[in-house]
């Protein structure tokens, strides 16, 4: 009940588009950067998914924080406007399944998005990396990878999202965050598996510094816990009110 109930809200909203449109532009980047520079990739040794990925992934991941920080924003925007939020009080539903919920659907969107993002590099390697080789458990741990790094972000933004009834002030947040960790330097561990710094991270990376257990261990313990931030918040937001 309550995912189909959210699902009906934000189909009025231009999520879904926007998310899908998001994923086009991102998947677009390594396309035109082909385009535009073939010779200079082509000619690299090593695996062409890695070459790839380190030529394109940081516009990539940008661009998915950059989406998953307005779809929070407007999920909740949703919820706030003409004090929905607190007309959903009255109903048999708890705020802390609403917020569990909007999370499932950005995850989900989020794993369709980076697929999409994963099909159109794997296409790229087929075209411009002729008999190089291309394996799809490495896709597919590729795309696992991604998907799973980005998930303490999705938490974090929508923790933020819910905490301002004024969705610019959440949607400045967001921004800031994402523009300030993009910048710091990326060799520093301690920031890359903080939220907004670990989705810049690529698999190929991990396994090369060996860190892919650790961000498989840390991201999914970063995850439930921002979760139970939300759900420290709300009950402190109830005993104010």
């Amino acid at each position: 009940m309550t995912l189909s109930l959210e699902i009906k809200k934000l189909k009025r909203t231009g999520y879904f588009p926007a998310f899908i449109g998001a994923g086009f532009i991102a998947s677009a980047f390594p396309v035109i950067n082909m385009l535009a520079r073939a010779q200079t990739f082509t000619a690299l040794s090593g695996d062409p998914l890695t070459i790839l990925m380190d030529a394109n992934w940081q516009m990539m991941a940008m661009i998915n924080i950059l989406i998953c920080v307005c779809g929070s924003c407007i999920m909740y925007h949703t919820e706030y406007a003409d004090n929905g939020l607190q007309k959903m009080d009255v109903l048999p539903v708890r705020s802390g399944a609403l917020f569990i919920t909007k999370f499932v659907i950005t995850a989900l969107i989020l794993a369709i998005i980076i697929v999409m993002e994963t099909a159109v590099l794997a296409g790229c390697v087929l075209h411009w990396f002729p008999g190089r080789g291309l394996s799809l458990w490495e896709l597919l741990k590729t795309a696992g990878f991604q998907w799973l790094i980005t998930l303490p972000t999705v938490m974090m933004m929508l923790v933020i999202a819910s905490a301002w009834k004024n969705m610019w002030i959440s949607l400045g947040i967001g921004v800031i965050l994402v523009f300030a960790l993009s910048i710091l330097p990326q060799d520093l561990l301690i920031l890359n598996l903080c939220p907004f710094s670990s989705p810049y991270q690529t698999y190929a990376m991990a396994v090369q510094n060996d860190r892919v257990s650790l961000f498989l261990i840390l991201c999914p313990v970063e995850t439930p816990g921002l979760g139970l931030l939300e759900m420290f918040y709300q009950k402190i937001r109830r005993c104010v009110q």
